[in-house]
């Protein structure tokens, strides 16, 4: 008896875990609380086309420019893969090309992909607003 429950224990442990890595954020959700969250705080949020100029895999990404009181804008490219291990693989295998001043930051939330693209080199301007919506949407 002791034996059976320590197995059902095990397996439901097991069970919850793999749902808990499976877990898909809802796209339409995810962007409206990500918008919502830096307007909040202060940054100018301008909602552009989606683009393909940055490939992720054949992944079209939506496409946000966030700035502050006229400071040069940031590029946010956020991705919606299928599972976890699709996010994971894909920042492995992304190449970006990009110029010399302009950095990349890197950002993933279970299978969301968020690509800061600084211009002007400096990826802390807006690192802690962009850390706060995407955890904005955590209960």
């Amino acid at each position: 008896m002791r034996t059976a429950t320590i197995i059902i224990i095990l397996l439901l442990t097991f069970v919850l875990g793999d749902t808990d890595q499976n877990h898909q954020i809802d796209p339409d959700d995810f962007l409206d609380q990500f918008q919502t969250s830096l307007e909040e705080q202060g940054l100018e949020v301008e909602v552009m086309e989606p683009s393909s100029s940055v490939d992720m895999q054949g992944l079209i990404p939506q496409q946000f420019s966030i700035s502050h009181n006229g400071e040069d804008s940031d590029t946010v490219f956020i991705f919606f893969t299928d599972s976890i291990e699709q996010a994971r693989q894909a920042l492995v295998k992304a190449n970006f090309t990009v110029s010399l001043i302009t950095k990349v930051g890197e950002y993933t939330k279970d299978n969301v992909i968020i690509i800061q693209f600084a211009h002007d080199g400096n990826l802390d301007k807006y690192r802690s607003q962009i850390y706060t919506a995407i955890s904005s949407d955590e209960e």
